[in-house]
């Protein structure tokens, strides 16, 4: 019996903007007209779009019993076409690993997401991000109990995430069971094998790794090698003291680039970059609110190290964004993807950079 399910997806609805919210990292001007010219259709996420309780709760229980259909993204990405190909979109070695490189650039953090038929973390949330023109999207990584890494944030499922696969632990499905899980409120987005994105975003779009248990680092990077990726797929690690104590001991680890997350520590940036020097940690992140200017350019740049920030929050401006961008980071993250286009066209574009 479905009775409770639409009580149950009306209290998460109402409750979804402040836990979408708390998803975290593992981290001369030109007219705004001008700028909107500039930036793809599609637009930033807008929170405030949400379905009706009473439809969504009566069409989930309907869809909740019908069989699902693997996304889109499981097609074989264009890797003749695609006219990202070998570009700071979609290459590493474009920009994002030469801190000479001036320009800065735009991720979306889960995607181009929205509350109403885009969640977090979706296929059509990271379709969005590239329409918008993005240069990279995070993702969320956990590994399943048959060894397949899927795109899932929490462990157990939270029910803003799923209803249908709500509390249960990544690591105790299949890749199979956890590809049939909805992904709230959408009534056909499931979520994703990772061999499925990667190849989705080849040639498209540069992809930030969240890897959200250390004990999946290996065979995150094993699937990174598998699917020919390490040019536009990067790891993102939580800590220092992951990069100096456990990135030596991962197989294949030479081959991958990891973005290191110190937050709020600016001391460890001495430890990243004289005591570890591993020299494919080529990114730091940074909270928002630290002063980065001075680090970036005195230390990162000449270490050949480039600047990231998250900015978490679920209205941030195109001006917002901008002054992170002019002061100091590189790479912002942004859950308003659309306003982080804009912004750093604006950057782009008073550097003289082009395309910005």
């Amino acid at each position: 019996m479905r009775t409770p399910l639409s009580a149950i997806i009306a209290g998460a609805i109402a409750l979804a903007p402040g836990l979408l919210g708390g998803f975290a990292a593992c981290g001369s001007s030109t007219p705004a007209s001008s700028v909107d010219a500039l930036v793809p259709q599609g637009d930033a996420p807008t929170p405030q779009d949400t379905l009706s309780p009473r439809d969504a709760g009566d069409a989930l229980d309907t869809a909740l019993d019908a069989p699902t259909t693997p996304a889109d993204l499981s097609a074989p990405a264009d890797t003749v076409s695609s006219p990202d190909a070998g570009s700071y979109r979609s290459s590493l070695a474009v920009c994002w690993t030469d801190a000479t490189c001036k320009r800065v650039m735009a991720v979306a953090h889960g995607g181009a997401w929205d509350l109403a038929q885009k969640p977090y973390d979706s296929n059509a949330a990271i379709a969005a991000a590239y329409a918008i023109g993005v240069e990279g999207v995070k993702i969320d990584v956990r590994v399943t109990k048959d060894n397949v890494p899927v795109i899932a944030h929490s462990s157990p499922i939270e029910i803003y995430e799923s209803l249908d696969c709500y509390n249960k632990k990544i690591e105790d499905m299949t890749a199979t069971q956890v590809v049939k899980c909805h992904r709230f409120p959408s009534l056909t987005e499931t979520f994703q094998r990772l061999d499925d994105v990667l190849n989705y975003l080849r040639n498209k779009m540069v992809t930030q790794l969240c890897v959200k248990r250390s004990v999946d680092y290996a065979r995150t990077i094993a699937e990174i090698q598998l699917q020919k990726a390490e040019d536009f797929a990067f790891i993102e690690l939580g800590s220092t003291g992951d990069l100096q104590n456990i990135v030596p001991t991962l197989p294949g680890a030479s081959s991958a680039w990891f973005m290191v997350n110190v937050a709020s520590n600016v001391t460890e940036v001495d430890t990243i970059l004289n005591t570890i020097k591993n020299p494919r940690a080529f990114m730091v992140e940074f909270d928002p609110n630290i002063a980065v200017a001075t680090i970036t350019s005195t230390n990162l740049h000449p270490a050949n190290v480039r600047s990231f920030t998250y900015d978490s929050s679920l209205t941030a401006s195109v001006a917002q964004i901008k002054a992170l961008f002019d002061g100091g980071f590189d790479v912002v993250s942004a859950q308003t993807a659309g306003n982080a286009v804009k912004a750093r066209i604006l950057v782009n574009q008073a550097r003289g950079i082009s395309p910005p």
